[in-house]
C-alpha cells in the first residue's frame, strides 16, 4: 500500500513551530472497513486524512463536478462514469480510496459504490450537514455498511499539548482559539493575545464570511439576513432565543411569532457545527445557545461593539472589550477541558453563579466543580468560590493564572496555568500519544 505524507511520524506541521497531534487519527485507522469521515468547514478533515491516514488514492471533487485523483492513478475526470470505474477497479484490488467533498457527486454515486461492499476500502468525507442523512438515512445504499467519525474543533488536551513549548500561561489563551486549526498559520507571534487576535481580525473578515456563506451553500441553502442575525446575535451575547427573537423582531427580520420560531434556525446552526448548546444545572429543560467557536464569538462580538468587521480599528479602541472576550474564551476552554479529562456533561449554573460544572449519568450527579480566575485572584477569591459550592460534594477546583502556592484552601484545589497543561501532558500520556 501506499502510505501518504506523514511529518514527523503521525504528526504534522499546521504552523510556525506548532506541530499538532490529534487524537482522533488513533481511532480513525483502528476503524476497520468503510469510513464516513464529516464535520463542519474548516476543522481539518482533508489536513488530517492527507496527513495522517494511509490511502491509495485521493479524489478531490470540485465545486464544478470535476474530480482530481493523486497517488497510485493521477489526472483529472470530467466524466462521472469514468471516475466510478477507476474507483471500482482499485477497490475491487483492495485499495484504499479517499473520496473528498463526495456530497458534491451525482446521487447515483453512493448506489454505485455499495454494490462493491466490502471490498477495499472507502474514505469518504463531507460537510456537516444533510451528510450523514444522505449516507445514513433511511433506505440509502450504505445504511450499515460504514463507520462514522465527525471531526469538530481540535480537542482541549489536544491543543495544550501541542502548545507546551509556549509556556503555560500563553499557551492556555491561545489554545482556546487555535482549536479552529486555519487559524494556526495566522496567529504567528507567541505573545500577547491580545495583539495577535488584533492582527487577524482584519485578515479574517473574509474567512468568517467564506466560512459561514459556504455552509449554506453546500447544503442548497441561502445565506439569509435572519441566519446571519442570529450568529450576529450569539456572539452579542444573547443566548437566549427570547432575546433573539426580540433583536430580529426590532429589525424587521421577523414578526412576532416570537422564540419557537427560531427554534428551527438554531437547529440547523447546531447541525452545521456552527452553534452549541450547554444544559443549566438544576434546571431540567431551559439550556445557554452560543457560538461554539471561541474564535467566531470573539470575531462577532467585537464587530457587534465596534464594527470591526467592517472598519479597522486600533487596539486601543477595542483592548477593554477584547480582553474581556479572551478571558471568556478561556472560562470557556478551561471548562471544556475538564469535560473531556472527567469525559461528562459541561454545564452552567446561575445560582450560584459558576462557571463550568462537569456532570455525569442520568441524574446529572456533579463530579468537578470550577471557577476561573484568569486575572489576580486572592483568599478572598477562593473563600467566596468555596461558599457557592460548599453544599456540592465533588471536586472543587479554583484555576488561575499563575500562584505561588498550590493545594487545597477550604477544600477548593487551586490550579493555574501549568497545573492545567500537567493535566493534558498526564492525559495524552495515557492514550499513548
Amino acid at each position: 500500500m501506499v502510505v501518504c505524507k506523514i511529518i514527523n511520524g503521525r504528526r504534522a506541521l499546521y504552523g510556525p513551530m506548532l506541530i499538532l497531534d490529534r487524537s482522533e487519527v488513533k481511532q480513525i485507522n483502528d476503524t476497520p472497513g468503510w469510513i464516513l469521515i464529516y464535520g463542519r468547514r474548516k476543522v481539518g478533515k482533508t489536513f488530517l486524512i492527507r496527513n495522517f491516514l494511509e490511502y491509495d488514492i485521493f479524489i478531490t471533487v470540485k465545486r464544478d463536478g470535476q474530480s482530481y485523483c493523486e497517488g497510485l492513478v493521477t489526472g483529472r475526470y470530467n466524466s462521472f462514469e469514468d471516475l466510478i470505474d477507476t474507483i471500482k477497479g482499485h477497490i475491487i484490488d483492495g485499495r484504499t480510496v479517499v473520496v473528498d467533498e463526495f456530497q458534491r457527486l451525482p446521487e447515483g454515486f453512493l448506489d454505485e459504490l455499495a454494490i462493491f461492499h466490502p471490498s477495499g476500502k472507502v474514505i469518504l468525507s463531507g460537510p456537516s450537514l444533510h451528510v450523514v442523512e444522505r449516507v445514513l438515512g433511511s433506505g440509502t445504499p450504505l445504511l450499515g455498511l460504514v463507520s462514522v467519525h465527525r471531526l469538530d474543533l481540535v480537542r482541549p488536551v489536544d491543543m495544550l499539548v501541542s502548545l507546551v513549548e509556549m509556556g503555560p500561561e500563553v499557551a492556555v489563551p491561545y489554545a482556546a482559539y487555535l482549536r479552529e486549526p486555519w487559524l494556526v498559520p495566522m496567529l504567528k507571534r507567541a505573545g500577547n493575545i491580545e495583539g495577535a487576535l488584533h492582527e487577524v481580525i482584519p485578515n479574517a473578515r473574509f474567512a468568517v464570511s467564506a466560512l459561514v456563506g459556504e455552509v449554506f451553500t453546500e447544503s442548497d441553502r441561502r445565506l439569509s439576513q435572519t441566519y446571519e442575525a442570529i450568529i450576529r446575535g450569539l456572539g452579542a451575547g444573547l443566548w437566549r432565543p427570547g432575546d433573539l427573537a426580540h433583536r430580529l423582531q426590532k429589525a424587521g427580520l421577523i414578526g412576532h411569532e416570537g422564540s419557537n420560531y427560531l427554534h428551527s434556525y438554531l437547529t440547523n446552526l447546531e447541525r452545521m457545527g456552527l452553534v452549541e448548546t450547554v444544559p443549566i444545572y438544576r434546571k431540567a429543560k431551559m439550556k445557554v445557545y452560543r457560538l461554539k467557536s471561541q474564535f467566531l464569538e470573539t470575531y462577532y462580538y467585537l464587530a457587534d461593539r465596534h464594527q470591526t468587521d467592517e472598519i479597522d480599528r486600533s487596539l486601543m479602541e477595542i483592548k477593554h472589550n477584547l480582553r474581556r472576550m479572551v478571558s471568556q474564551s478561556v472560562e470557556r476552554f478551561v471548562g471544556q477541558l475538564f469535560q473531556q479529562l472527567e469525559g461528562g456533561q459541561l454545564e452552567y449554573s446561575f445560582d450560584p453563579e459558576l462557571d463550568f460544572i462537569i456532570t455525569t449519568g442520568r441524574k446529572r450527579t456533579p463530579v468537578v466543580v470550577g471557577e476561573v480566575k484568569w486575572g489576580r485572584s486572592d483568599r478572598r477569591d477562593v473563600k467566596v468560590f468555596a461558599d457557592k459550592v460548599e453544599d456540592l460534594t465533588c471536586r472543587k477546583v479554583l484555576i488561575t493564572k499563575k500562584v505561588t502556592s498550590k493545594g487545597k484552601v477550604d477544600e477548593v484545589e487551586i490550579l493555574d496555568a501549568s497545573a492545567l497543561i500537567g493535566l493534558a501532558t498526564s492525559r495524552g500520556k495515557r492514550r499513548g500519544k
